[in-house]
């Protein structure tokens, strides 16, 4: 075999592994399901639930983070045109959500100042599920959930980790509120 056909058999071989290496990650994508008999027509006020700090899925999740996701929520939800509200009183539905996080990675505790604290000896988590839950105040009952698997932004505090939120956070409520 010459060295050029060599060459040409490893390109072909090394070439989808390259376009592979090179393609920019799929958009977020969700997973929802909700309750048909509930009248979101009707929902126009949103309060988000206080998150939790007594179960260790979220005492691994910093203060930062939790400010972080709630604000992306938020967000979206009023360029959807929902009020959000600071008292759970004025809610005609409640917030929760919850991140479950996989996959450490090694992390330096200089990557994110003040705002990703590593755990577990200097590392930081890479790969998580945010489950997004409407609760209706009258029942205490989830009328709508979503359901997105993404990798955590590596490099968390920056501009491109807070576009990865609002794209999270879009993606989320691609579908909210259902038809």
């Amino acid at each position: 075999m010459t060295l050029y056909a060599m060459r040409a058999v490893c390109m072909f071989l090394l070439l989808p592994l390259v376009v592979a290496c090179s393609s920019t990650p799929a958009d977020p994508t969700t997973t929802m399901t909700y309750d048909q008999q509930f009248n979101f027509a009707a929902v126009h006020k949103i309060y988000i639930e206080p998150t939790s700090r007594t179960d260790a899925a979220t005492i691994q999740i910093s203060d930062a983070q939790i400010t972080n996701i709630d604000s992306a929520l938020a967000d979206e939800l009023g360029r959807k045109g929902f009020q959000m509200v600071k008292s759970s009183r004025q809610a005609d539905l409640f917030l929760s959500w919850y991140l479950v996080t996989e996959d450490l990675v090694k992390a330096r505790s200089s990557d994110c100042k003040g705002c990703d604290m590593a755990v577990d000896g200097g590392a930081r988590y890479a790969r998580g599920t945010l489950i997004v839950d409407m609760v209706d105040p009258m029942r205490n009952q989830a009328v709508w959930r979503s359901i997105l698997k993404t990798e955590l932004a590596g490099d968390p505090g920056t501009a491109r980790a807070e576009q990865a939120r609002l794209e999270a956070a879009a993606a989320i409520f691609a579908r909210f509120p259902p038809p």
